[in-house]
């Protein structure tokens, strides 16, 4: 498979491209590009983007677009890490949650401890606002690029900064990102700014040395910037640049492979989620096509056939019409009615696919439950059984007043035509479990 890492900044697109295989991984390319304009990074992206079909595309936005915090869990599991971690930031950030999109990096821990410190996880929440991410997907797509990962740009360097073997607790600085490495473990990854009047890195590198109570020492500079360079001398610290070697190859930009071999984090979720189009959908999309339009030139065939056509002809096309029906439909046993049993085969298409033209009726149904809840209203839903034009729901909420808003707001909308409350009672757990059914205005 080929993997695209494109680091996006100003002024520059770097890009690496790497081939992985079952056995191993390799480099395929690498190379950096300036640009003065978001018109000439379109230009650049869309004829590069020529190599890439077929590619998982990989772009990072600039760290200092996200906002942080670091956590920790008495768990390492993913999908704990994920429905803990929302409650975990929801008092801790100045803005709504609903306004970003979260995702999070598992850090490395040092330090002694045992079997129940393994179990222990130093998490990186990391946030994005959707409006930034909507940005950056406007512009990769108006030069034709679709990525299906998007992440910070010290993901990548958090990722690459694995392959650097470092001396003690050490810095490592590309652009304006950076991660501290102690021994083997990636412990911080942050942006700082470049601007003094904000303290820029020396700021950032004492807020690590008080967080992670380390000496920072040495710093390893994967790219040229002269100004770093004199602020980290002028504290004292040791500077090495370096360039690392990824099965004998070396990359013009490192932090730009470390994009193409990060897997741990991706922002393109929810409402931003990638749209990979199903194939057997595709197929079946195309057939339904394919049938819709030999239905429509066969009934017109067939009409103007009963009207200007002698009975000789007329059977002469039937039995055309019958062999098309078959070769289109190779499966059905007989043709009797091959007019008829187009039309037949294409309501049944059109119900399966439904509004959405991929086999999702009941995501439809769901979506416009999910937008019929007041934003005000939380609640978790049990149970989701659509029958025809009937839906049934079971779930629970804070109140019993929650439910009358949820009953009101679902009559506004445009797809129900009847919702009846058939249950409220109060659970153990002081939630409040309630059962809707619900009559569709047109069935799915």
């Amino acid at each position: 498979m080929k993997i695209v890492g494109l680091k996006i900044e100003k002024g520059k697109l770097a890009v690496s491209v790497v081939d992985k295989g079952l056995r191993q991984t390799e480099l395929n390319d690498s190379y950096s590009l300036d640009f003065a304009t978001d018109v000439e990074l379109a230009d650049l992206l869309r004829e590069k983007s020529r190599d890439w079909a077929g590619a998982r595309i990989v772009s990072s936005i600039p760290g200092n677009k996200f906002s942080q915090r670091t956590v920790t869990f008495p768990f390492n599991d993913r999908k704990r890490v994920e429905k803990a971690l929302p409650f975990e930031l929801e008092d801790s950030v100045p803005f709504s949650l609903e306004d970003v999109e979260l995702d999070h990096l598992l850090l490395d821990r040092t330090g002694p401890g045992g079997a129940d410190k393994k179990k222990e996880a130093s998490v990186l929440g990391i946030m994005l606002p959707k409006t930034v991410l909507r940005q950056h997907l406007e512009l990769l797509g108006a030069a034709g690029v679709d990525p299906q990962v998007i992440l910070p740009s010290y993901a990548g360097l958090s990722c690459i900064a694995k392959l650097i073997p470092v001396e003690g607790a050490a810095i490592l600085v590309d652009g304006s990102d950076l991660c501290l490495k102690t021994g083997n473990n990636v412990t911080a990854c942050r942006s700082f700014s470049p601007s003094h009047n904000t303290g820029g890195i020396r700021h950032t590198i004492k807020a690590l040395e008080i967080e992670q109570g380390t000496q920072i020492e040495k710093a390893y500079l994967l790219s040229e910037n002269n100004g770093v360079d004199a602020e980290l001398a002028e504290l004292g610290i040791v500077v090495e640049r370096v360039t690392p070697d990824f099965a004998g190859k070396k990359p013009v930009d490192p932090a730009s492979l470390g994009l193409a071999l990060c897997d741990q984090i991706n922002f393109r979720k929810g409402e931003f989620a990638y749209r990979l189009e199903d194939t057997g959908a595709r197929k079946a999309r195309r057939k339904l096509i394919i049938a819709g339009a030999f239905a429509a030139v066969l009934i017109a065939a067939n009409t103007g056939v009963k009207y200007y056509l002698v009975e000789s002809s007329y059977g002469k096309l039937d039995r055309q019409i019958k062999d098309i029906y078959r070769q289109t439909f190779p499966d059905s046993k007989s043709a009797v009615d091959p007019v008829l049993q187009f039309q037949t085969k294409l309501d049944e298409a059109k119900k399966k696919f439904g509004v959405l033209g991929s086999g999702t009726s009941a995501l439809d149904v769901m979506k416009a439950v999910t937008e019929g809840i007041p934003k005000e209203v939380r609640v978790v839903f049990q149970d989701f059984l659509l029958e025809g034009d009937k839906l049934k729901l079971q779930g629970e909420c804070a109140s019993f007043e929650s439910i009358d808003k949820m009953k009101a707001e679902l009559l506004k909308s445009g797809a129900f035509s009847d919702v009846q409350v058939m249950d409220t009672r109060m659970g153990v757990d002081n939630k409040v479990k309630f059962r809707f059914e619900i009559k569709l205005k047109q069935a799915m």
